[in-house]
């Protein structure tokens, strides 16, 4: 298993044609949680903020399909929405066997970091692909440890520790499930899609080691 982070300057992504339209509508544009991965698209809870301050510049970009936007902050100009992303590249990232993109991640004044955790024979294979597609500024390749509490750190951020850890002590994962996804999310002062898309990845993530371990 290894652990990759990439980091794109703004600068760097100009070139790129998706990423130029993107910036030339949102001042940040950060993906929270994914909340479902398909063919048709990467489904994801999004804060988002646009430079005119309307959410509909950014979906003009044929690649965003807005599905409902959850909140909206006057004050700094932020919306919480859930999107489906069709862009090519994410798609193709993705679709390699084994590999996890952590959120949260997404575009912001400095530009753009990814960190994903696979098996090494899929980070060989994605590095290949984004070194064609799209070159980063700067790479940290990093071993996962199969040792305990470290392996779960390497795999899970620190908020998915959080989440994942407030719902088992307050009885989510019990056979009676004693709490609510609705529940849990007020408890942690945060919207229910964004507490239901963090469940979903940690238990995609977990599994999918699981599944590699069983072979």
């Amino acid at each position: 298993m290894r652990r990759v982070r990439l980091r794109w300057d703004r600068s760097g992504l100009e070139g790129i044609e998706e990423f130029r339209q993107l910036m030339d509508k949102v001042e940040s544009y950060e993906i929270l949680a994914h909340l479902k991965l398909g063919t048709d698209g990467i489904e994801h809870l999004a804060e988002i903020k646009p430079h005119s301050g309307v959410l509909d510049d950014v979906m003009q970009i044929s690649t965003f399909d807005l599905i409902e936007v959850h909140e909206t902050d006057a004050d700094t100009g932020t919306f919480l929405a859930s999107v489906n992303l069709t862009h090519t590249l994410p798609m193709m990232m993705l679709d390699l066997e084994k590999i996890h993109l952590h959120p949260p991640y997404g575009l912001d004044s400095e530009g753009l970091e990814l960190n994903f955790t696979g098996r090494t024979d899929s980070m060989k294979r994605l590095i290949e692909l984004l070194k064609l597609m799209m070159p980063w500024d700067s790479i940290s390749i990093q071993p996962v440890k199969a040792d305990g509490p470290r392996l779960w750190r390497n795999l899970l951020t620190e908020r998915q520790v959080e989440v994942l850890r407030c719902a088992i002590d307050m009885g989510y994962y019990s056979e009676e499930r004693k709490i609510s996804v609705k529940d849990l999310a007020e408890t942690m002062g945060m919207a229910r899609s964004t507490m239901g898309g963090h469940l979903k990845l940690i238990e995609n993530i977990i599994m999918g080691k699981v599944a590699d371990d069983l072979g």
